[in-house]
């Protein structure tokens, strides 16, 4: 997997590279999965979009090479976190991969 940022992941979802197909709450400890509907994931993305620690957020993203959709997750990496956010993603019709990867793509020196 890929490190990328909420921001990052904002300006693929604004410039229309990426729209979302479905998105998921795991809980590590009940072992459970919630759906969440698109809508509701989007308007709480934008909403954390605008906090002040939205930075604070270790995204990560990879692509599924059978479905060829992108799936974006946070908090599996942190131990101290009960929850892990996974968002399915497909690329957007006309939309070059390479542009996604260049936009999503974390290079460390930007921290």
């Amino acid at each position: 997997m890929r490190r990328t940022t909420t921001q990052k992941l904002q300006q693929v979802i604004t410039n229309n590279l990426l729209h979302i197909t479905k998105a998921e709450i795991y809980n590590k400890t009940t072992q459970e999965t919630e759906t969440i509907p698109n809508d509701n994931f989007l308007e709480s993305f934008d909403f954390l979009c605008e906090a002040i620690f939205s930075q604070c957020i270790g995204w990560y993203y990879e692509k599924n090479i059978k479905t060829k959709d992108y799936e974006i997750e946070c908090c599996r990496r942190d131990g101290s976190v009960d929850v892990i956010i996974t968002a399915y993603f497909r690329k957007s019709d006309g939309v070059n991969e390479e542009d996604i990867d260049e936009m999503l793509l974390k290079i460390e020196e930007e921290e």
